[in-house]
């Protein structure tokens, strides 16, 4: 495997294992959780159509 495949794969891991226990604990409810990972999908969605939609019209 080459260093760009690894070293984004290594960041996530570590951004989950130092965020992760906050976030669950800050969301003690499964309706709370699901509220909240639906909003940051959205986040994700939106940044990652937006970044495909320039990279597509205007390069």
């Amino acid at each position: 495997m080459k260093a760009e495949i690894i070293f984004p794969i290594v960041y996530l891991v570590c951004l989950l294992f130092i965020i992760g226990p906050r976030f669950l604990d800050s969301n003690s409810s499964l309706k709370q959780i699901l509220s909240n990972l639906s909003i940051w999908a959205l986040i994700v969605i939106f940044i990652g159509l937006g970044y495909q939609g320039y990279n597509y019209y205007l390069l």
